[in-house]
């Protein structure tokens, strides 16, 4: 399965569902009343919206670091949670347990794509580590929001703790990109390819790409180191 062109479905439409936004709001806009049906279209554009974000970093996180069941569970979730929170938007679901289920798949998505997207970087060796650090926290904070969603905690402490978890995250998230930018940028950035043998000199990567391999000629290598260097 190619990860890319599914990244690249849900950014075309990311844009188009923007777009449609644009134009409910400026029709809204000249029309005499702005009523139920038009704040129901708006929520159902950005539900999707958002949707298609979230899957999008997971398709760019199975592009980048090849572990596909974690992209794909983080996929599932922001399907899962954009198509229930579209069944309520439009009143047909309803209930305690909808609720819970469906707050709970859209914070599952939501850190599933705030995890995935600050794993994308690649940091130096050093600093490598601050991001398993970030997704563990992150998990930590969803699983603590999730219980919130079930059960009634009146404890205090509970809720300073989950404070000092989201201050964690707020902290990590904000430290990766200038890490990230310490580092030199993206052109300064090498680029790991993982390739597993298919046939011959062919190979392919975790998400299906297939390359070709072959030994360079000494002739061959000067003008590649040139190439490298400039």
């Amino acid at each position: 399965m190619n990860y890319s062109k599914i990244k690249s479905i849900f950014l075309r439409g990311f844009i188009g569902f923007l777009v449609l936004t644009a134009l409910v709001a400026i029709v809204a806009v000249f029309s005499e009343s702005f009523g139920e049906t038009q704040i129901r279209i708006l929520a159902t554009t950005f539900t999707i919206s958002i949707a298609s974000i979230c899957a999008m970093a997971c398709a760019a996180f199975i592009e980048r670091r090849g572990l596909v069941t974690l992209g794909v569970s983080g996929i599932i979730c922001s399907a899962l949670g954009g198509v229930l929170l579209l069944l309520g938007i439009w009143d047909l679901l309803d209930g305690d347990i909808y609720f819970k289920i469906t707050a709970s798949l859209i914070t599952m998505s939501l850190a599933f794509a705030h995890s995935f997207l600050l794993a994308l970087p690649e940091l130096d060796n050093r600093h490598k580590w601050l991001q398993p650090v970030t997704a563990i926290t992150i998990g930590l904070l969803t699983i603590q929001i999730i219980v919130v969603v079930w059960i009634e905690i009146e404890s205090m402490i509970y809720y300073q703790s989950l404070g000092v978890v989201a201050i964690l995250v707020g902290l990590e998230t904000l430290v990766i990109p200038i890490l990230l930018k310490l580092k030199g940028g993206e052109k300064e950035q090498t680029k790991e390819i993982h390739l597993t043998h298919v046939d011959g000199n062919y190979y392919t990567n975790a998400v299906g790409d297939k390359y070709e391999v072959k030994v360079l000629d000494a002739k061959d290598i000067k003008p590649l180191n040139e190439s490298i260097q400039n």
